[in-house]
């Protein structure tokens, strides 16, 4: 049932069936096993609705028609595939008819996997878990690494009338596929390396249909058809509706519909959100007409003003041209009244100018003499400080020189005193070398005295002397025993150990390797536990990881959404809360309030300020803080509060403060008049959002221009700038325009104003904000919770990668130290064999050893007896040495104290000797130092007193060059003086022309004094008339709403001019201001109405457009549905009629029919497929017998094959449940459809193979498939008529008939005493694994052919039959 579903699924559900198997680690497969769907090409046939395109319908490739090439197998080459081992031939196939025939269990579906396998089925498909089983494994064939199976295509042309046909030149095509044993697999079409979808490709367009797979049917698979349900239960399964759509071509509406009906949906969504548009701004549209008309009225007496106040312009623009003229004329007059004057100042100009040439020409010779005179100051400056330099250098030469003449004293001395030291020194070492001679006579003497006490000591110990000197020698010759047996029995024992240490050696290299092949057993015993608890705990594993990760994105997304609604809920919460808070003082008036104003006493009232606007939660404490009017109530007019506050007082409530609208009205054009603010800080008054426009003259009362500020900085900054303002800042801290500043204090003030406009009336009860608290602990626990288990699953993720991780590199490790193992096994078992051997070999001779051993023991007993002897006399020697020790200690010791007393002071002498010896030439070398010292002194003094002659020459030279300077610098300064004095009569002379000329200026400023004050006049005018005109220029009519154009202001010409009556005009304007001043109208209605009026057109044309694109995407769905409709009833049609015809040809008067569940909708309900066997009543398929089923599905398979017919198809066991005459009857129809097709039919049921133009027979022989073709249209036929018959075939047929190899020609052959033979050649039959098929043979041929297959397969039910 599986292998149908799979078959019946469309090909991505298989590409995704097979993907999700290797997921599961179920096998390993290459890409190439994927069957891949290619995207359908656009051709120019299609149809495209917008970015949806849907393809046309295939193009039949075959019909059923004789005429026309078409593809066929020729034969099949498998290569270790299966049971095939080596390399077989099957066939040549027929190009009509061809049945497999042989015993169960023989290989015949083997063909039918080898054609599964070419054609991209996974393993499971053809029966096994995975490639690497396809490999033939048998004992003769065994550790085969690949297998091949090549399908190999040719195309024919049938000739008509006859058996015969013609190949295609160049039509051969091979497709081969091969797999590896490491579960990958590659194609190849006529040896070339191809991917799979370019073999389903080359197939498709030869009509064989790898998508639906029609072509081919597997056993077991007929019945399953017909027992398909009317339609698919869930998208992932196939019923009778889906069936027949793949092969009607249908499906391929399927995809383009649901994206039709989805872009509908959306297009729908999208007209009524755009009708909403409409709607709404049709309504603010009509709001505005009023104002509009207002505004209208208003602009038509601007229009009167603007035209007044053009003609008033024009007159004093014409006014002031007539002054500016006549001041012209007077500027002229003046200007020729001041020539002579000019021509008096410019002589005095001129005299001027020669003065102060002069005194420049003076100056320069003075600046040029003062130049000179610096230079000179400076030389003699430089050389002044030079002259200090030198004085100050021989100063210091001078007392370098006597401090040298110092220490050359001091040298001179210190030479003296060492040239002293050696004869001090020779004369005390003569003294310290008779001391020392004296001390050496006493050390003799002290040495002679102890050499006296030792003698006498001597002969009160000699008996012991004696004794120990005996033992000594006794002990000498006994060590000398003891040292040649230690050496006799190392000899001994190193040859012992030399002899038994080859064995020895061997034996270690024994264990060794013994240990090795035990740690190999048991490392690849214990590894293939551990990998079978990997391979099993890996996928565990995975899918433990897989199920956590996909419960933490939940929770992470759960999470996410808790968190904000828990943020969102709580601002919701701490708002009531503080409404809660600031209505409890309020509560009692305000709710009176409103009471009234619900029953229609107090109609006026609008609620409480603070209830009528929103804004920002950022801006919460700063609204509360700054806006202290925000529990005032805000009425329409003065005598609603009045109204109001009797209420109030006759009733006791309380006190309220009122804000009556019509007071504040004036206030109104200051709300949509932008401010300048500084430093871009907001204006809190714009950040309130209203619901009702009329309230915010209220809210711009209680706040006017206060601003925002982010900190006190930034509002001290802005609040005592240039320009004063109120400033908040967002911490409550407030700056008030007289510079008063406020703030401090633990807690500030938040709450008065909500995020959203509220009703007064429906402020949140105590009731109400319990239940928000208690929703708001439930989200935040539901958030602890999530966060928690966030964390417990991110860690669960975290240590299962881990382990995972882990457990793959375990499993690669085991499966390497297995491999390695299982390697070492057999070179290791080898190794132990031949160390055995040479341990063998290598065993000692044991009456050597014992002889060896024998000696050994000899020469540790000689060796233990001398080491013992040895050991007695040396204890005695001991003994003595001690005993003389005692009697001679005491007495020596006063006498070894004087001659060590001596020995000290000889040493002490001695000493002094080699220190004063080393102090003679330690002053020798000293002395020569100092007279190197003392010459360099007496030297550097010469050297001094010659620098300070030279020196002195020096200075006198600069101090007669000082001198010289010092003359040039008094004749300089002569000449200075007498400069001077020349500049100075100069000077005087100047101040006496400047004189005049200043009196010359001074007549010249009165005159320009009057042309200033003309000048002044004239640019006062022109001023005026550029104000005027600018004024005029500013001046423009207004276009009035649905009116004509109102024009341009007229240009008056001199003589209207001079008719104008400026003082009615004026009065006229005047009367125009107070009439404007007098109506107040929102200008702005205007735009607005207009930018309405223009949106709603916008809008309604955006309508329309949505309108028409979604009628036009009903229409293409409309279009497609039908299409599909009708496509799909044309094939049903078809279908439907061809089952008839099938069914009662095959049962002989039986009817079948295809039923629509719904007739109106077939693709609803599906389709039912309904049977009325022969003489029987309609009955339901599930009712059927197991050989009813087979015929009414082989009926609707044909049905189909006649509606879309391929040239190929491969059938497996289709009769099994069918008796002799069904059999025949399939059979008969099969050989008669086949002119046009070939058919490959596996078939153990004589009435089906008997009709087949060729027979394949399979065998097994030593667990290897063979096979033998037959054609059994020479059953019967003797050898010569045989021959006579395969001369007269075509040579098309006989060339495609032609034998691989000429084995089975050769076993089949008329020679009877060959067939007599053929039994002791089974070998060369078995090992001939290309065996094809026969030219021609005879019956005869045949039952030799057939018993030597039945010798080694003892049942071929196939050879029973062609026996008969």
């Amino acid at each position: 049932m599986s292998q149908k579903k799979d078959k019946l699924i469309s090909n991505k559900d298989q590409e995704r069936q097979h993907q999700d198997d290797l997921l599961e680690g179920n096998e390993s497969l290459d890409v190439s096993e994927i069957r891949e769907e290619e995207d359908p090409s656009e051709d120019e046939d299609g149809l495209r609705i917008g970015d949806i395109y849907i393809p046309p319908p295939p193009k039949p490739v075959c019909s059923n028609e004789t005429i026309g090439p078409r593809l066929i197998i020729t034969h099949i080459e498998n290569e270790n595939f299966k049971s095939y081992a080596g390399k077989q031939v099957l066939g040549p196939f027929h190009k009509c008819f061809t049945s497999i025939v042989g015993p169960n269990g023989s290989g015949k579906s083997n063909v039918i996997d080898s054609m599964l396998f070419v054609f991209g089925y996974r393993a499971s498909k053809i029966r096994s878990k995975k490639i690497s089983v396809l490999l033939h494994n048998s004992a003769q064939h065994q550790n085969v690494q690949s297998c091949t199976v090549a399908v190999h295509f040719q195309q024919i042309i049938d000739i008509p009338g006859s058996d015969d046909f013609e190949f295609v030149p160049n039509s051969k095509l091979v497709i081969a596929r091969t797999a590896f044993k490491d579960n990958t697999s590659l194609y190849t079409v006529n040896g070339c390396r191809v991917q799979f979808k370019e073999v389903a490709k080359l197939l498709r367009s030869h009509g064989i249909d790898l998508d639906h797979n029609r072509f081919l049917i597997l056993q077991g698979e007929v019945e399953q058809i017909a027992m398909m349900k009317p339609k698919a239960p869930s998208e992932h399964e196939s019923g009778m509706l889906e069936f027949l759509e793949d092969i009607i071509g249908t499906t391929r509406y399927k995809e383009p519909l649901e994206k039709i009906v989805s872009l509908v949906e959306q297009l729908n969504e999208e007209r009524s959100e755009k009708l909403n548009r409409v709607k709404i701004v049709e309504k603010e549209k009509e709001a505005l007409e009023g104002p509009m008309k207002e505004a209208v009225a208003y602009v038509k007496v601007e229009n009167e003003m603007a035209k007044t106040k053009n003609v008033v312009c024009q007159k004093y623009i014409y006014e002031n041209e007539l002054c500016a003229e006549e001041l012209e004329k007077k500027k002229k007059a003046i200007d020729d009244s001041t020539i002579e004057l000019r021509k008096q100042m410019k002589e005095a100009v001129d005299s001027r100018e020669g003065k102060s040439k002069a005194i420049k020409q003076c100056t320069k010779v003075l600046e040029e003499l003062m130049n000179k005179k610096d230079t000179l100051t400076e030389q003699f400056n430089k050389m002044n400080q030079h002259h200090v330099a030198i004085k100050a250098n021989m100063s210091q030469t001078n007392k370098k020189r006597k401090n040298m003449k110092e220490l050359l004293v001091d040298e001179k001395r210190k030479l003296n005193e060492l040239e002293l030291v050696p004869a001090k020194n020779e004369r005390d070492i003569a003294e310290l070398t008779v001391r020392e001679e004296k001390l050496s006579k006493d050390l003799d003497k002290e040495k002679a005295d102890m050499e006296k006490a030792m003698a006498g000591l001597r002969a009160e110990t000699q008996e012991l002397q004696d004794s120990k000197e005996k033992l000594q020698t006794q002990l000498i010759a006994l060590k000398k025993t003891v040292d040649e047996t230690k050496s006799a029995y190392d000899v001994a024992k190193a040859e012992l150990d030399l002899y038994m240490s080859t064995e020895q050696k061997e034996r270690t290299k024994l264990e060794q390797i013994r240990s090795n092949y035990e740690t190999a057993s048991k490392t690849v015993k214990g590894r293939k536990n551990e990998i079978e608890e990997l391979t099993t705990g890996i996928p565990d594993t995975e899918k433990k990881l897989q199920e956590i990760q996909l419960e933490l994105a939940q929770v992470q997304k759960d999470e996410a959404l808790v968190s904000a609604e828990l943020r969102c809920h709580r601002a919701q919460v701490e708002e009531t809360r503080s409404s809660m808070q600031a209505n409890r003082s309020r509560g009692r008036v305000l709710d009176s309030l409103m009471e009234q104003k619900r029953q229609g006493h107090l109609p006026g009232i609008f609620g409480r300020l603070g209830d009528l606007g929103a804004i920002d939660q950022k801006y919460d404490v700063a609204v509360s803080t700054a806006c202290g009017p925000l529990d005032n109530i805000v009425v329409d007019t003065v005598d609603t509060g009045q109204r109001c506050i009797e209420f109030l007082k006759r009733n006791d409530i309380g006190r309220a403060t009122f804000i009556a609208l019509e007071k504040q009205e004036h206030l109104r054009h200051k709300c949509i008049t932008p401010i300048s603010c500084p430093e871009g800080v907001p204006r809190l008054f714009d950040l309130i959002r209203v619901e009702d426009e009329c309230v915010r003259p209220a809210f711009y009362y209680a706040l006017r221009d206060t601003l925002v500020a982010n900190d006190l900085d930034q509002a001290t900054r802005i609040a005592y700038g240039r320009q004063r303002f109120r400033v908040v800042t967002l911490d409550g801290q407030l700056i008030e325009l007289a510079g008063t500043m406020s703030g401090g204090g633990k807690t500030v003030l938040r709450g008065r104003m909500g995020q959203s406009v509220a009703v007064t009336a429906s402020v949140g009860t105590p009731r109400k904000l319990d239940q928000m608290e208690q929703k708001l602990q439930h989200l935040e626990s539901r958030a602890r919770q999530l966060c928690t288990r966030q964390v417990s699953l991110e860690d669960q993720v975290t240590l299962l990668s881990q382990q995972l991780q882990k457990m793959r590199m375990n499993l690669n490790k085991f499966k390497m130290e297995i491999q390695f193992s299982a390697d070492q096994l057999p070179v290791l078992q080898n190794q132990l064999k031949r160390q055995e051997e040479k341990l063998r070999e290598a065993a000692p001779n044991p009456a050597h050893v014992k002889k060896l051993t024998d000696i050994v023991s000899k020469a540790q007993a000689e060796y233990d007896v001398a080491t013992e002897n040895a050991g007695g006399v040396e204890s005695q020697v001991q003994g003595l040495h001690k005993q003389i020790m005692a009697i001679t200690g005491g007495r020596m010791k006063a006498a070894q104290k004087k001659v060590d007393d001596v020995s000290k002071n000889v040493d002490k002498v001695r000493q002094e000797v080699t220190k004063l010896k080393v102090g003679i030439r330690t002053s020798e070398r000293n002395a020569k130092k100092c007279v190197e010292k003392i010459e360099n002194m007496e030297q550097e003094i010469e050297e001094c007193e010659k620098k300070m002659l030279g020196m002195q020459k020096e200075q006198g030279k600069i101090e007669s060059e000082g001198q010289v300077i010092l003359d040039e610098l008094k004749t300089i300064s002569d000449s200075v003086v007498s400069k001077e004095e020349d500049m100075v009569s100069l000077k005087e002379e100047l101040a006496e022309i400047q004189k005049e000329e200043n009196k010359l200026k001074a007549e010249k400023l009165e005159v320009d004094q009057k042309i200033d004050n003309i000048n002044k006049n004239i640019h006062e005018n022109r001023t005026k008339i550029h104000a005027l005109r600018k004024q005029l220029n500013s001046l423009h009519l207004q276009e009035i709403p649905g009116e004509e154009s109102v024009g341009e202001l007229k240009q008056l010409t001199e003589e209207d001019l001079n008719q104008v009556d400026i003082k009615e005009l004026q009065y006229k304007v005047s009367l125009l201001e107070d009439r404007l001043r007098s109506s107040q109208p929102n200008m702005a209605a205007i735009k607005e109405y207009k930018q309405k009026e223009n949106l709603y057109l916008q809008r309604v044309s955006e309508l329309e457009l949505s309108t028409e694109r979604r009628n036009e995407m009903r229409r293409n769905y409309d279009m497609v549905r039908k299409n599909r409709f009708s496509e799909f009833m044309h094939g049903f049609s078809a279908i439907t009629s061809k089952l008839k015809e099938m069914y009662q040809m095959i049962t002989l008067g039986g009817d079948a029919e295809l039923e629509l569940v719904d007739s109106l909708d077939p693709f609803s309900e599906g389709i039912n497929f309904s049977v009325r066997p022969p003489k029987k009543t309609w009955k339901i398929i599930s009712n059927l017998s197991g050989g009813e089923k087979t015929l009414s599905s082989l009926a609707l398979v044909f049905a189909l094959h006649y509606y879309k017919p391929t040239p190929l198809y491969v059938m497996d066991e289709i009769d099994a449940a069918l008796d002799f005459k069904n059999v025949s009857i399939v059979g008969h129809y099969i050989k008669e459809r086949t002119k046009n097709a070939q058919f490959i039919i596996i078939s153990l049921r004589s009435n089906m193979f008997e009709l087949a133009d060729r027979l394949v027979g399979i065998f097994k022989t030593y667990n290897c498939t063979h096979s033998i073709t037959l054609n059994p249209m020479l059953y019967g036929m003797p050898g010569d008529q045989a021959c006579q018959q395969i001369q007269r075939q075509p040579s098309s047929q006989a060339s495609s008939q032609a034998p691989q190899t000429p084995a089975v020609s050769d076993l089949v052959s008329p020679d009877k005493d060959r067939r007599r033979k053929i039994r002791s050649r089974d070998s060369q039959f078995t090992h001939n694994t290309e065996v094809s098929r026969t030219s021609h043979v005879s019956q005869e041929d045949i039952s030799v052919a057939v018993g030597v297959a039945t010798a080694e397969s003892d049942s071929l039910d196939v050879s029973m039959r062609l026996e008969k």
